[in-house]
């Protein structure tokens, strides 16, 4: 959990769970019956959260910032009860270096762990308005939520339109991807191919119908049949592609091979082998020429 907590939440946590002063300062049995709880108290050891909690309210005060440590220690154990009871308590309670109320802290970790009706805006406890704590739910889901807060935040946000189309889509692909839920899945295949891409929605209705979701089957059986003409026709023009550029190719070569051979292509320019021209004939005039200069004059550039 401290892994998937923002790092405003987290630096809180840290600062609630550094050693009470409390601890510190008096060596008594109880209080040190009270500090040993609460170190041992997770998920496995739910009896040392319950002497924790009973201990603290033996030792101090009823909204003391020990209390709270212990009753965020148990929320984090998955005590949910005291996750809602711990929001409830500490709601206008702050400690000094706190930003917001301790209560902000109870229920952001309540909103990870599932309890969808403590998820709220941090800046707005007392908030209705469903689409600002499904907002809230959507983000924590980003950050490594249980599927519960996920599946809550999906079930708002699938039906709505505009911006709230892409969160849809990063929900769905979450819960199909971590989590393997068939439905997601489907939501998530459904929102590819209004996005005009069968194939990737053929292969998530097709997880979709393999997770068990029957009424994703025949989708990836239609969609099946659209890939595979898809695929039939991009492999005809690939390779109608290939034999045009080998038939470019053999059509080259052999103009190649017919330059070589004294005749020049339309658009092709072949350079004479002297200025008479490429005939034999008019190599042997040059020839004479370029003798005749020589005997003239010896020292012209061409002798």
């Amino acid at each position: 959990m401290l892994a998937r907590l923002t790092s405003a939440g987290l630096a809180l946590l840290l600062a609630i769970f550094a050693v009470p002063a409390a601890a510190q300062g008096d060596g008594g049995e109880a209080k040190a019956r009270w500090w040993a709880s609460l170190e041992a108290c997770s998920e496995t050891n739910r009896a040392a959260c319950d002497t924790a909690v009973e201990l603290a309210a033996q030792l101090f005060e009823r909204t003391d910032r020990d209390v709270a440590t212990t009753w965020m220690k148990v929320c984090m154990a998955g005590d949910q009860d005291r996750c809602e009871i711990g929001y409830r308590r500490f709601k206008d309670t702050s400690f000094e270096g706190d930003e917001h109320p301790i209560s902000h802290m109870f229920a952001r970790i309540s909103c990870f762990s599932g309890m969808y009706d403590l998820c709220r805006p941090w800046d707005d406890f007392d908030t209705t308005d469903r689409a600002k704590r499904a907002m809230v739910m959507a983000d924590v889901c980003m950050q490594g939520a249980s599927p519960n807060t996920c599946y809550q935040a999906l079930a708002f946000f699938k039906n709505e339109k505009g911006f709230f189309n892409a969160i849809t889509y990063d929900l769905s692909a979450t819960l199909c991807e971590r989590y393997g839920s068939g439905s997601a899945c489907r939501v998530w295949a459904q929102a590819l191919e209004a996005n005009w891409d069968p194939v990737r929605a053929y292969g998530y209705h097709r997880r979709a119908c393999n997770a068990g979701l029957q009424e994703s089957c025949p989708d990836a059986a239609r969609l099946k049949k659209r890939v595979d003409y898809e695929n039939e026709k991009r492999w005809a023009a690939e390779k109608s592609r290939m034999e045009r550029e080998a038939a470019a190719q053999q059509a080259e070569t052999w103009r190649s091979q017919a330059y070589n051979a004294g005749y020049t292509s339309p658009g092709r320019v072949r350079q004479p082998t002297t200025p008479f021209g490429s005939s034999s004939r008019d190599i042997a005039n040059w020839r004479r020429y370029e003798k005749n200069l020589c005997l003239g004059n010896p020292v012209n550039k061409y002798c």
